[in-house]
């Protein structure tokens, strides 16, 4: 067991987190007035067949209080359609989490996320199997009528009488034609159960016709088609209040699908997609029901090509569980591109994107994702961004849970007149004046500016949430709500410090594994990170072990390139406070060689935004 090296303590101090301007606060009255939405739900068992797949489509008004009601259209599994009415309640907090009673399914939660073009989520936290998606768009004043012009990215998603045999997912765009209410030629790509055994396939559309009306609804009527074709048949359309986000439903008897369409971006490039944005969506898979799932989240897009994503997750037979992951993406100057696996578009003002899970290689996977920009926030004085809690390693967005023992950065403004680092054992108060309150217990300080905090989270920390307060002075902020997790793993990344590339990982003589010393199949290296959790002789908060005694609670399993490796070690460094390290025997002989992906697993989270440069 080494002492950690003096490179890796750079790296714990460094980081980045990516927001928009802020000028305003978000409250339950941030919700309120009329949207359109669309609500579909799958029930199914163990298996992955559905058994009792819903859809509701239409208008639901939030009075700015914690209530709801709604009215539209409903159709149950082969069923054909009818009237629909109900309300519930929701409340908001300061980042712009919501919850709401589920429309669909009496006494469940959509665990929802409020953006500056829609509210959408997903039904996490239920126990059943059923996974669903939920989108909601403002919909349009009485002063002005909303307009379908120009160019939109399309994805779908469908459920055709109800059953996952005949799933199709597309990806498409959508531009209007040179006559009134038409649509120019559709090239649609995507794929179906019944066509081509899931292969991507791209059909033509021709004839398709569109009306709008006054308050924003319509139709969108694709055309007659076989079996066999994408899309087809007429949908209900709902424009949203500035004309940037479309949904469609059909009304089909036995239809459960969604539409969902951005306004295109010309001139795009990667720098387009450059934003925090809340995310959901909903997958099905016909091959492994284990890759069923929903979730709702945020995703950071760094403009460089790169997205680090929070992922609160329900997958069939796993429950729960909170997942962070990196990808990267590639976009063209018509603002469509790629995620690994999926078609993507982001829209105007990079304000929303879609993802479809359409590719060679997945042909069994049927999934659609949907985000928007989050809301911008300020305050005066000492102020803390609510959604700029992150971990001090991952840096993984909003919406990611905190746990004991982890290092964390605070953003916002106010924090402290000059930058200051402090020794351990870390201090609790007094750090350039600057104290922090986690469940109102103050926290160990490593770092302060006026704009950045890195703090450790006190080992007695529980969930499910945890309130955050940064005082300076006799100044004190906004309190923060942030969710509390058992783990929430984050490895540290080196030698740049944002979260994702290479690893801080070790040789036994001390040396850091990169491209230029690569770690090699059966070699014990030693991984550095934070968010293991509770641990056994856990030492007073803010100080460091001299020795390898105080290992996790929880259990760590750890995979190189998708194979498993042998955890010797899990637990506190030696010589570090707050820091984690694994020393993980690599797998011999490997798959592959090059920089593998390094994915940390424990019972509640999945971390993979590292990578592990190995040779056989």
């Amino acid at each position: 067991m080494k002492r950690t090296p003096g490179w890796l303590r750079a790296a714990v101090a460094g980081g980045i987190w990516i927001c928009l301007g802020f000028s305003q606060t978000i409250s339950i009255q941030s919700l309120s007035g009329k949207y359109f939405f669309r609500h579909v739900s799958l029930l199914t068992d163990s298996n992955g067949n559905l058994t009792d797949p819903r859809s509701l489509q239409g208008t639901v008004t939030f009075d700015g209080a914690g209530h709801f009601s709604f009215t539209g259209q409903e159709v149950t599994d082969n069923n054909a359609v009818v009237s629909a009415s109900g309300q519930g309640t929701y409340s908001v907090d300061s980042a712009g989490e919501v919850s709401l009673d589920n429309p669909i399914r009496s006494g469940a939660k959509v665990n929802a996320r409020l953006g500056a073009e829609a509210l959408i989520g997903s039904s996490t936290e239920t126990s059943d199997n059923s996974f669903d998606i939920f989108v909601a768009v403002p919909a349009p004043g009485t002063t002005a009528k909303p307009a379908l012009s120009g160019s939109y990215w399309v994805t779908t998603l469908e459920f055709p009488g109800g059953t996952a045999a005949d799933s199709r997912a597309t990806f498409f765009n959508m531009t209007t034609g040179s006559s009134a209410g038409t649509l120019a030629s559709l090239s649609v790509n995507g794929h179906a159960a019944n066509l081509n055994n899931g292969s991507p396939t791209t059909q033509t559309v021709t004839g398709a016709t569109f009306t709008v009306n006054s308050d924003g609804t319509g139709t969108l009527a694709f055309g007659s088609g076989a079996a066999t074709s994408l899309v087809s048949g007429s949908k209900n359309l709902y424009l949203s209040a500035d004309g940037n986000v479309l949904l469609g439903a059909s009304t089909a008897t036995g239809s459960h699908d969604i539409l969902i369409g951005i306004k295109a971006i010309s001139g795009a490039a990667n720098s387009s997609w450059k934003a925090t944005y809340w995310a959901a969506g909903l997958r099905s898979n016909l091959l492994d029901s284990s890759q069923a799932f929903d979730f709702a989240g945020s995703v950071n897009a760094d403009g460089a090509g790169d997205l680090i994503w929070t992922r609160r997750l329900k997958a069939l037979g796993q429950g729960n569980l909170d997942f962070t992951a990196a990808n990267s993406y590639s976009l063209k100057s018509d603002g469509s591109g790629t995620v690994p696996l999926y078609s993507a578009a982001v829209g105007a003002g990079g304000a929303a994107f879609i993802t479809s899970a359409i590719d060679p290689s997945a042909p069994a996977a049927y999934e659609i994702d949907f985000g928007v920009t989050t809301m911008a926030e300020s305050g005066s004085g000492v102020f803390v961004f609510p959604q700029g809690v992150v971990s001090a390693a991952s840096y993984a967005p909003a919406g990611n849970p905190i746990s004991p023992g982890e290092f964390v950065a605070l953003f916002g403004t106010g924090f402290a007149k000059s930058t200051m680092v402090a020794s351990a054992p870390y201090p609790t108060s007094g750090v350039n004046g600057v104290t922090v309150l986690i469940n109102g217990k103050s926290a160990p300080i490593y770092f302060v500016s006026a704009g950045q905090i890195n703090c450790l989270v006190p080992y007695s920390t529980q969930g499910p949430t945890a309130t955050v307060v940064v005082q300076n002075g006799a100044a004190a902020s906004n309190t923060v709500t942030v969710p509390v997790a058992g783990t929430a793993p984050g490895v540290y990344a080196y030698p740049v410090s944002n979260g994702i590339g290479p690893g801080a990982i070790i040789h036994v003589n001390g040396s850091v594994v990169n491209d230029s010393a690569p770690a090699t199949a059966g070699e014990t290296v030693s991984v550095f990170l934070t968010g293991l959790g509770a641990v056994n002789n856990p030492p007073a908060d803010g100080t460091a072990v001299k020795d390898a005694n105080s290992t996790t609670v929880a259990s760590v399993s750890v995979y190189i390139g998708g194979q498993q490796a042998q955890v010797i070690y899990k637990g506190l460094a030696p010589g570090f406070p707050g820091l984690y390290q694994l020393n993980v025997t690599l797998p011999a002989p490997l798959f592959a060689s090059g920089d593998l992906p390094m994915a940390i697993v424990t019972p509640n989270a999945y971390h993979d935004q590292i990578t592990i440069s190995v040779v056989q």
